[in-house]
């Protein structure tokens, strides 16, 4: 079976396969932490930075729909470290998404669009996309979220 590599970063010209990393705020309760990296982690796969692997079976023939296919770690940080590993990210040309207490205090888009635009984000977790070396920059010395 042939292994897919993730596609490389958007502007990387040399072909290289892309990282993704999630962090995540270290004090969450396991409901909010859980809840955190499934929507960092939909929307990577939404801005098509996660492939779709193909359908495949198991030992008894049933099939299972694919999944992304490039790994995604799921990792600690205190919640005041955020904001700097952000910047730092954005700095190095990676591809970030937040998620944030305006986020998830809000029940629709046009809810979250105000009230970010009203105050500080106040960040939960993070998504980072782009090349192995400045992922690994920025998230190698963080723990997995236990």
């Amino acid at each position: 079976m042939d292994e897919a590599l993730p596609a490389p970063a958007p502007g990387d010209t040399t072909g290289a396969p892309a990282a993704c990393v999630l962090i995540v705020d270290d004090a969450l309760p396991r409901w909010l932490a859980a809840n955190t990296a499934a929507v960092l982690g939909v929307a990577l796969g939404a801005h098509g930075l996660i492939g779709l692997g193909p359908e495949l079976p198991d030992a008894d023939g049933v099939l299972h729909p694919g999944i992304g296919d490039t790994p995604l770690p799921v990792l600690a940080s205190p919640r005041e470290g955020l904001p700097a590993l952000r910047a730092k990210a954005r700095e190095s040309g990676l591809f970030v998404v937040d998620f944030n207490d305006a986020a998830r205090l809000s029940r629709n888009y046009g809810e979250y669009k105000e009230r970010l635009a009203a105050g500080s984000a106040g960040y939960l977790g993070l998504a980072l996309h782009g090349s192995r070396k400045a992922v690994r920059s920025i998230s190698g010395n963080l723990k997995s979220l236990r």
